[in-house]
């Protein structure tokens, strides 16, 4: 199980999209859980803020 968690700390979020995507959202980043944090430091996919856009209904 500790494995696996080191392992999620570093994928990447797929999921995400860039700003300005059409039909994408709000949603918690997987890498940090929605913490915004990773090891103390701010998590690189969301930038510390704990949200990534994401797609809504088939958009990206």
């Amino acid at each position: 199980m500790a494995e696996q968690d080191e392992l999620a700390g570093r994928r990447e979020n797929t999921d995400a999209v860039p700003p300005g995507t059409p039909n994408s959202g709000e949603n918690l980043c997987r890498r940090c859980g929605g913490t915004g944090e990773i090891d103390g430091a701010d998590c690189p996919d969301c930038r510390g803020t704990g949200k990534v856009l994401t797609p809504v209904g088939g958009a990206g």
